[in-house]
């Protein structure tokens, strides 16, 4: 049960490793539902960063993005490629769309 935690090692925390990601990492938009950039790494782990920002809405609107898009990365980790730093740029259609196709769509891009 512990491998569907989201703990803190597996998050970006710092400004340059969101910039190393956004400069170096490989990009897919996914219509306006959002961008998603990734790139590996040499810690062995899949780790994640999220944007959104005041386009996507007000702060509740902005925060489901984020809750949805960190439910999409802690449910479906263990299926998408190893050792990856991933930023998820979240969009306006975030935030409407149902979760089970925002899961598809974003699973889709980053799996193994």
């Amino acid at each position: 049960m512990s491998e569907f935690r989201f703990r803190k090692k597996e998050r970006l925390l710092k400004r340059s490793e969101f910039q190393n990601v956004l400069n170096q990492g490989e990009k897919r938009r996914v219509n306006s539902i959002c961008t998603v950039f990734w790139v590996g790494n040499q810690f062995g782990l899949r780790r994640l960063g999220i944007i959104a920002s005041k386009k996507v809405g007000n702060a509740p609107a902005r925060n489901r993005a984020k809750r949805k898009i960190r439910e999409v990365f802690r449910l479906n980790k263990s299926k998408f490629k190893p050792a990856l730093d991933i930023v998820v740029i979240s969009g306006k259609g975030a935030v409407d769309l149902p979760f089970s196709i925002l899961e598809n769509k974003i699973s889709r891009i980053l799996q193994a």
